[in-house]
């Protein structure tokens, strides 16, 4: 029997589609100084970029925008811990020593301190910017669920 309800939060939309825009207007001004310098040194450069671009857009769509508009879930909180679905990886309340929210420009980041150190190292940052929500509330919701654990209450 599980103490309350799992929480689930999905992928964010707005930030895939932005990701994926930012990238096609760097491409088109690369594109733009490309055709204007017109030799093949800018040409070459210009194909390296767009392998790349190719390659990022590829795995921004079929990592990030599919899983959103799909309305998949990217985070996950439970009575056994969080299960981070963007990078794949499950943490269990018992193994957290503190959680904490990193704030930058465009999105924050979930900062958690384990015990010991995991395959993933005694620290693990999940990026909020692909979860949809705000940031605030998907921290404050997370350690509402990490004070319920017993022996885990925030000094």
């Amino acid at each position: 029997m599980s103490m309350f309800e799992p929480t689930q939060y999905p992928y964010s939309l707005k930030f895939s589609m932005a990701a994926i825009l930012l990238l096609i207007i760097l491409m088109m001004l690369l594109l733009a100084n490309t055709i204007a310098a017109n030799t093949m040194f800018a040409w070459s450069i210009f194909g390296v970029f767009l392998a790349f671009f190719l390659f990022m857009v590829t795995m921004l769509i079929t990592k990030r925008l599919i899983p959103a508009l799909k309305g998949k879930v990217a985070l996950q909180l439970d009575d056994e811990g969080i299960s981070d679905y963007i990078r794949d990886i499950s943490i269990e309340w018992i193994d957290i020593k503190e959680i904490n929210l990193v704030r930058g420009r465009s999105a924050s980041t979930m900062q958690i301190d384990l015990k010991f150190e995991s395959d993933y190292g005694s620290q693990i940052l999940i990026p909020l910017r692909w979860v949809k929500g705000k940031d605030d509330e998907i921290f404050e919701t997370t350690l509402a669920y990490f004070e319920q654990i017993p022996g885990n209450v925030a000094d």
